[in-house]
């Protein structure tokens, strides 16, 4: 569905799925809101995506930089250059791979 589906009602159950217990399922929200685009680019939810740059689980790491990485100039800030910047140095090859593809 994509960005038809980026309305604020959805965008925020998405944040909150960003907190659930099962790993798929961060990472399926995280990829949800990448298929948004600059629709779900907003301030709250590049926020909650650095902040999931800690999440234990290494898709779910792995998700999240390529989503920021796909989310175009909004998502070009200096917290969140920074912060894939350090996700560089990750213990995962494939998270640390898409770190780099991110910046």
């Amino acid at each position: 569905m994509g960005e038809k589906a980026a309305t604020s009602e959805v965008i925020h159950r998405l944040i909150s799925v960003l907190e659930d217990s099962n790993d798929s399922v961060r990472r399926s929200a995280c990829e949800a809101l990448g298929k948004m685009g600059e629709k779900a680019a907003t301030s709250e939810v590049i926020h909650r995506l650095i902040s999931v740059l800690e999440d234990s689980n290494d898709s779910v790491r792995l998700s999240v930089c390529e989503v920021l990485g796909n989310m175009g100039e909004k998502a070009a800030t200096s917290e969140v250059i920074n912060r894939l910047i350090s996700i560089v140095e990750d213990s995962n090859d494939d998270v640390r791979r898409s770190a780099c593809e991110a910046l």
